[in-house]
């Protein structure tokens, strides 16, 4: 008797597990909720002008609809406290990326093509400026994605907005 009252209390548990993760996000391709951003940080002033790297020359913009699949890749102690782009100080900790491209600071989700984990980070520096690579996360963002054991990953990175005055450090 206790035996199958504990059976079913474990196929219970797990319906319940089940069906509070088939909620979450709207399903594998449907975009996490941003947050509201109600006082957008100004783009940093210099970093919407064109550079150039390696020979190669990258020209920022606004993207609204940008949505990429490429790879990412993850930095985190060698550049822990350096400042960013946008002069803020990186944290391997928090979830920030770099990008080439998009404003800064910005908001990206980002989604790791082989698991579907996803989460939204603050884009707060330039790069990577690896051949083939399309964003590098911080060491928290690749922890969340899933991808820190591998260092790269295949994802898909979709331009959410300006981001928050608050985060910047």
């Amino acid at each position: 008797m206790m035996a199958r009252l504990l059976r079913g209390a474990l196929i219970a548990a797990a319906f319940s597990t089940l069906a509070a993760c088939a909620g979450l996000g709207g399903g594998r391709d449907a975009p996490l909720r941003p947050p509201v951003v109600t006082d957008p940080a100004p783009i940093v002033s210099g970093t919407m002008r064109p550079y150039q790297i390696r020979g190669r020359w990258y020209r920022p913009a606004e993207q609204p609809d940008y949505d990429e699949v490429g790879m990412a890749s993850w930095y985190g102690a060698q550049h822990n406290g350096r400042p960013t782009s946008t002069g803020e100080r990186f944290d391997m900790n928090a979830l920030t990326a770099a990008h080439k491209t998009l404003p800064l600071p910005g908001l990206v989700e980002v989604t790791n093509r082989a698991n579907g984990r996803r989460v939204i980070l603050r884009i707060n520096d330039r790069g990577p400026f690896v051949e083939g690579r399309i964003i590098d996360l911080s060491r928290a963002a690749a922890e969340e994605l899933d991808l820190l054991s591998q260092g790269v990953g295949e994802v898909r990175v979709r331009y959410v907005g300006r981001a928050p005055r608050a985060g910047a450090r």
